[in-house]
């Protein structure tokens, strides 16, 4: 396993035990004037792999392709069951100005997403000017959404997910017969955050807490997925 995917599970397993999600936001419910806060939302960053028997994951390009598409849909349909105002994003021309910034956004995301997980779930561990309040940003260089799509608000997704291979499987029933020697299988993760594009600032972040189920390779398991991730969400 990658030492980024060891950091997230290792971190929302100590913090999450016990709940589906956790939850941090500075804001109840998006600011309303003349119109609804539109919201912008990015394509999903995930990867699903197989978990070979000597613990290791091998992205797979076909289930993360399924995978992408069955989340998209279910973030739409979560998105309308709850009367969101959004528009999906759309990827400008490759020699756009803008196309290296927006590029970068999804892996700044992760970034961020990590340094959440790693210094603000556990209290002991939030950095000294962090101490007592939830104050995270993506910085200035998201701001440049709000001009691309004409939006307030940007939804960025991550998601991790592997599957037992075969060998694996059959190493699980070897060990429970061998006297319940615990051999894990797969771990879906997540996380998402809402950004306010006028000033970077993450308003609200939910972290889906580990689990060995939900199987992304099917629109129905998704949608399940999604609806936890979503959880919550400000709209």
């Amino acid at each position: 396993m990658c030492r980024w995917c060891r950091l997230v599970a290792a971190f929302l397993l100590a913090g999450l035990a016990g709940c589906a999600t956790q939850s941090y936001r500075t804001i109840d419910a998006l600011p309303r004037g003349a119109a609804a806060p539109r919201i912008l939302v990015m394509p999903p960053d995930i990867e699903l792999s197989e978990l070979t028997a000597g613990g290791s994951v091998e992205m797979n390009a076909e289930w993360t392709r399924a995978a992408e598409r069955h989340l998209k849909t279910a973030i739409r349909e979560h998105l309308q069951r709850i009367q969101a105002s959004f528009v999906e994003y759309r990827a400008p021309a490759d020699d756009a100005p803008e196309a290296e910034i927006l590029d970068q956004l999804q892996p700044l995301h992760a970034t961020v997403g990590q340094s959440i997980l790693a210094f603000h779930f556990e209290p002991q561990k939030r950095l000294p000017s962090k101490k007592d309040k939830f104050d995270w940003s993506l910085g200035p260089a998201v701001t440049h959404l709000a001009g691309h799509a004409d939006a307030d608000y940007a939804l960025f997704v991550w998601v991790r997910d592997s599957y037992s291979s075969p060998a694996r499987v059959a190493l699980q029933f070897v060990a429970a017969m061998a006297g319940g020697i615990p051999v894990g299988g797969g771990v879906q993760t997540g996380l998402c955050s809402l950004v306010d594009l006028k000033t970077g600032q993450v308003v609200w972040f939910n972290a889906l807490k580990p689990r060995e189920e939900g199987d992304m390779r099917e629109l129905e398991a998704t949608r399940r997925t999604t609806a936890f991730l979503l959880d919550r969400m400000p709209k």
